[in-house]
């Protein structure tokens, strides 16, 4: 009895764990041709992503290290003339500063977008980029 309640307990476990690695495994790598629960840049004029980094800055009257820009890179060429609009959200996925930018024409594939209003470095949890 012993043996077969240790077969159905490791049975059940690599059950639930192969569930979850499915699950999670489709939650990774989102591209254009395919859909989960993650947040990346999939544009028509660049298929293979960009980079994004932060700009902080001290704020003394806030007391506080605000994000004052985002340099995103790996811009496609393909890219040019197109606006680029960056959205800092918190931890509930609430916007919390916006920039934008038209995509120059200069074949430079990194740029700096300043946050109309910076918000603070320690809520900014998840970026999206735009280029439409």
């Amino acid at each position: 009895m012993r043996k077969r309640t240790i077969l159905l307990a490791l049975l059940a476990s690599l059950v639930v764990f192969g569930a979850l690695y499915g699950m999670a495994a489709s939650l990774g790598g989102i591209t254009s041709d395919s859909v989960g629960a993650d947040s990346t840049v999939v544009a028509s004029c660049d298929t293979d992503g960009v980079t994004a980094a932060y700009v902080t800055a001290w704020d003394a009257t806030d007391k506080r290290y605000e994000i004052t820009s985002t340099t995103v890179g790996g811009v496609a060429d393909t890219c040019d003339g197109r606006t680029m609009s960056v959205s800092l959200t918190d931890s509930t996925g609430a916007q919390i500063g916006t920039g934008s930018l038209v995509i120059p024409t200069s074949g430079a594939t990194s740029f700096s977008v300043t946050m109309s209003t910076p918000p603070s470095a320690k809520l900014t949890e998840g970026i999206h980029i735009l280029i439409a």
